[in-house]
């Protein structure tokens, strides 16, 4: 990713990496923070990101931890986001689901919107 333009992307499909046991709704692992902090500054404002994430059946439909990670990460490197839409999308085991979450970056840091 480093030879990768930055804002250099109308949109990215991400599938986040599973991290194996340190995966799931406990809270061990990084969730995909480090994919998506590598990723977010190759989308250009108003780029849409699909974001492939796991979530438990507690967790629908709202994906809080989804939408939180997300969200955590783009205030990090100064993007301003919005939710498009989440959605499962399917199944990989008993209770635990992929989800799909669309979002769109708005702003970037000290980067307006062109119209």
């Amino acid at each position: 990713l480093p030879t990768l333009e930055k804002s250099s992307f109308d949109r990215i499909v991400a599938p986040r990496p599973k991290e194996g046991t340190l995966d799931g709704d406990q809270g061990k692992g990084d969730a995909g923070k480090d994919f998506l902090m590598a990723m977010l500054p190759l989308l250009k404002v108003k780029g849409e990101l699909h974001w492939y994430d796991f979530a438990a059946d507690h967790e629908l439909p709202n994906c809080d931890r989804t939408r939180e990670t997300v969200q955590s990460v783009c205030q990090s490197l100064g993007l301003e986001m919005e939710v498009i839409h989440v959605a499962k999308v399917g199944s990989i085991a008993k209770r635990q689901f992929r989800v799909c979450m669309d979002f769109r970056i708005m702003r970037g840091l000290n980067v307006e919107p062109s119209n």
